[in-house]
């Protein structure tokens, strides 16, 4: 892996594109992502400096506390991170994360991780000081090591990941699953999911935000170049034979989603599977919006804030 380092020269606090986050902050430590995962949506992106490579933002703790100490609006929590993990494993983006996470939780800023990663020790310290002030989602759709290796390669395994929910419940803090992309076939199959369910309950978790894979051009292309040598691909093909282009951003950003009767029923069964181990779960109207308009990622992540002492939001609709 190729690491580089480069000026942040926009905001670091930016405001990203999707309807559920068109309100929040977010944060991404890097260009770029070492978990190199199949599905991954911003390796398509005009400034993704390809695979293999990872530019870090070397003045972005700096520019944060600069951004921080100018503006009268602060947001009740900052999202990490939309494009990027930000916690690869690379000592550099390590450091970097926690640097800007300490920094915010210091302004009573609130911290919304996505992660596939690993969280090393000194972040469970820190979100235990702050735990009030912590919302940690877990992404993960396979307890299968093959499955998961297979579509994301450098990403921490399925193991790793309990072993984060259990070592965040041990501190006070049940974090959200993402079962997100799902991958129709591989890992929306009943024996899949009652698994990774069964595990999930003894942990008391509640909360799981449930989606499945779209398709863009640049996507169906490592997904190719991933899985030619597995069943996998054909199987997935198949299922996208019937579908429907949809569109993200009003027209600005179209994908082809599976047939709506088949995420609207196969949503339905998942939901009503992870009811009976007391998980409740969710589709959300950013990357379903022919199911539902609803962005209820937003809605989830901010009623985990409501007990933070209000502030002003960061950007005003």
């Amino acid at each position: 892996m190729h690491i580089e380092f480069i000026e942040r020269k926009a905001a670091v606090l930016a405001r990203p594109t999707l309807k559920c986050l068109s309100e929040v902050a977010t944060i991404n430590p890097t260009t770029g992502c070492s978990h190199q995962c199949a599905y991954c949506y911003a390796r398509g992106y005009s400034i993704y400096p390809g695979d293999g490579r990872v530019c870090i933002y070397k003045n972005m703790a700096e520019k944060l506390k600069k951004e921080l100490s100018r503006r009268r609006k602060l947001p009740k929590y900052v999202f990490f991170s939309s494009s990027c993990d930000a916690l690869q494993p690379i000592p550099q983006v390590i450091n970097l994360s926690y640097e800007l996470m300490s920094i915010l939780l210091a302004h009573d800023i609130g911290i919304n991780l996505l992660t596939k990663g690993r969280i090393p020790a000194k972040f469970l310290d820190l979100f235990q000081k702050y735990k009030q002030l912590v919302h940690i989602q877990i992404g993960i759709t396979s307890l299968d090591r093959n499955v998961q290796r297979i579509i994301e390669p450098y990403a921490s395994s399925p193991s790793e990941r309990i072993r984060n929910i259990e070592r965040l419940c041990a501190i006070g803090i049940v974090p959200e699953v993402k079962l997100d992309p799902l991958i129709p076939g591989i890992t929306d199959t009943n024996l899949n999911l009652q698994a990774l369910f069964s595990i999930l309950q003894k942990y008391g978790i509640n909360d799981m935000g449930i989606n499945y894979l779209f398709l863009r051009p640049y996507i169906k292309k490592n997904l190719y170049t991933a899985l030619r040598k597995t069943s996998f691909l054909k199987e997935i093909l198949e299922h996208y034979q019937k579908s429907k282009s949809i569109s993200l951003l009003a027209e600005k950003s179209r994908v082809h989603a599976l047939d709506v009767s088949y995420r609207r029923n196969s949503y339905r069964n998942i939901a009503d599977l992870a009811s009976t181990y007391g998980i409740n779960a969710y589709v959300c109207g950013c990357k379903n919006p022919d199911i539902t308009e609803e962005p209820l990622c937003g809605i989830n992540w901010g009623k985990h804030f409501e007990n933070i002492p209000e502030q002003r939001k960061l950007f005003v609709m």
